[in-house]
């Protein structure tokens, strides 16, 4: 089981990054999805087997140096951040390559690898023809982004609105959006659809 969940917020003087690690009821990118209680024993799990450090990059299982799982908890009602019932983690990440490409965008989510009992179950999902939601604040500003999907609910792309200065970003994968600017000006924004559909 693979699934990807973008990091939502960081503290870069102390390299920390914070993201759903997996959320309820949401198709991961292998078709599947666990219930919130599921996910809760899945992280109590990891806690308990104190698999802290076991962190990798692309599921290469080469661990990236002093890299760690310094928070664990699964988000509440009512949190402003993550979507309730979801395992958060926050990873300290002092290895300078790898937070570099944190910074640059080029790893910007979570993916957890398991092992796990499956059980097959039929699930109707109405999945709207466009989500909409806001990028991640980089650059100074944000955006409202527009994700959109087939009839049979595979992302397809979108874009943001505009900017105050009239720019706007693509999308064509569902956790960044594509770079605008030239020099320093360049950016791009972290976003999640599922934070969407999860309202």
């Amino acid at each position: 089981m693979r699934i990807k969940a973008v990091i939502k917020t960081a503290e870069a003087e102390q390299r920390i990054v914070w993201a759903e690690v997996y959320i309820p009821d949401v198709l991961d990118t292998d078709g599947e999805f666990m219930s919130a209680e599921d996910i809760r024993d899945m992280a109590y799990g990891f806690m308990r087997a104190a698999k802290l450090r076991k962190i990798d990059t692309g599921h290469n299982n080469e661990a990236v140096d002093d890299a760690c799982v310094v928070e664990s908890f699964i988000a509440r009602k009512d949190d402003p951040t993550f979507i309730e019932g979801s395992w958060v983690v926050g990873m300290h990440v002092p290895d300078d390559e790898t937070w570099g490409k944190i910074k640059k965008g080029e790893i910007n989510a979570f993916s957890v690898e398991a092992l796990v009992s499956k059980s097959k179950v039929k699930l109707t999902l109405e999945v709207p023809p466009v989500i909409k939601g806001k990028t991640s604040k980089d650059d100074g500003h944000e955006h409202v982004f527009h994700a959109m999907f087939d009839p049979t609910g595979n992302f397809v792309g979108g874009r943001t609105d505009e900017g105050e200065d009239g720019h706007w970003h693509l999308i064509k994968r569902g956790t960044v959006t594509e770079y605008h600017g030239e020099g320093d000006a360049r950016h791009r924004h972290k976003f999640a659809f599922v934070d969407g559909m999860k309202g």
